[in-house]
């Protein structure tokens, strides 16, 4: 951990473009990274998407990603009080426990239906499954 937040891990960078993919995100969308770390899903969204938003906890992290991801509006703050109604994609490193039931909450209380989620290594308790490949799991509210 560098300076709050979780610990951190990067997701590999093939497994962000094949989620990338699963969600068909498109140029129009309104993608989030919740808990964006140093920016890399940011980087390889803005390939495909204009309209890119990361969420970092910490301190480090959201400078780094500021820093590498320019054209993303990268906030610095807790991803459970940050507005995520018009989302159109989220994309999250999931947590287990009850931190996954209250993320699941928030997602169905402040996105429309229709909104694509991806969770990267853990399932999404309570949610709309819709394809999984490896440890990508994709979701529709």
């Amino acid at each position: 951990m560098l300076s709050g937040g979780a610990g951190y891990t990067p997701t590999p960078r093939k497994l962000i473009d094949e989620a990338l993919e699963l969600v068909n995100l498109r140029k129009d969308d309104i993608f989030y990274d919740l808990g964006c770390g140093t920016g890399d899903v940011l980087i390889r969204a803005l390939k495909r998407c204009d309209n890119v938003r990361g969420v970092e906890i910490d301190p480090l992290r959201w400078l780094i990603s500021r820093l590498r991801a320019r054209e993303a509006l990268v906030t610095l703050g807790d991803l459970f009080r940050y507005d995520i109604s018009d989302a159109d994609v989220i994309f999250i490193f999931q947590y287990r426990g009850k931190i996954n039931d209250r993320f699941a909450d928030k997602i169905l209380d402040e996105t429309d239906p229709g909104t694509r989620v991806i969770s990267y290594i853990h399932p999404i308790n309570n949610m709309n499954l819709i394809n999984k490949q490896g440890d990508l799991y994709v979701y529709e509210t």
